[in-house]
């Protein structure tokens, strides 16, 4: 029995210096680890829009009413703590906002009743969450030559796999890119979406605005509805 025990393993150390690695080995393992990262961004955009929920009619307020219990504005810790996972830690990294428009989304709507539908005026609501990318997942591509040569950071290929295993073609998540003086997130599929301007330079109601984040770290994952 003993013989078979040593031959046994004898022949597995043979077969691990013999047989090939997996070719998708990287894939494996770095896709996964991108995926807990992106979690961060997508874990505070689910909880403040569960926030936004339990804070508004039929959880808040009377029918007749509709009262909401938020404004515009960033979605402190303490607000969003109840929200959160267990155990799961809130990056700062990551910045969640609020933001109610009026029906053109040119205009932000502030104070009290800010986020608040009266009679038949139109009021859009937008959450976003940007941060920026993790160094480990960014890809850096060079563009032009010689002295003309520009550079450009977008997330690498296990991030986009990242994006590609969670979310569907129509969600407003991905990399920030600028284009005619617009912000647009841009999904894995390559779909551009609009950031409305007022909401992608304020810094007044967020503190640190998404053409911030953008100006730091020329690209930045931003996640909207």
């Amino acid at each position: 029995m003993y013989v078979w025990v040593v031959l046994t393993t004898f022949l597995a150390m043979i077969a691990a210096y013999i047989l090939p690695i997996r070719e998708d080995t990287n894939k494996l393992v770095n896709t996964p680890v991108a995926q807990a990262r992106l979690m961060q961004m997508v874990v505070k955009q689910k909880a403040g829009k569960q926030y936004m929920k339990e804070n508004q009619w039929p959880y808040f307020s009377t029918q007749a009413e509709k009262k909401v219990n938020y404004t515009t504005g960033v979605i402190t810790a303490d607000k969003m703590a109840n929200y959160l996972p267990h155990g799961f830690i809130n990056n700062d990294e990551y910045t969640t906002v609020i933001y109610c428009l009026d029906e053109d989304m040119t205009t932000i709507r502030t104070g009290e009743d800010a986020c608040r539908k009266v009679g038949s005026e139109t009021v859009v609501k937008v959450l976003i969450t940007y941060g920026p990318i993790p160094e480990k997942w960014q890809a850096i591509f060079a563009e032009g030559e010689g002295e003309g040569v520009t550079y450009d950071i977008k997330p690498s290929q296990d991030m986009i796999n990242a994006f590609r295993s969670h979310f569907g073609v129509t969600e407003m998540v991905g990399y920030t890119i600028v284009e005619d003086g617009l912000i647009k997130i841009v999904n894995y599929e390559g779909t551009k979406f609009d950031v409305p301007a007022i909401i992608a330079n304020d810094t007044e109601y967020s503190g640190y605005s998404l053409s911030n984040c953008i100006d730091d770290y020329t690209t930045c994952l931003a996640y909207m509805d």
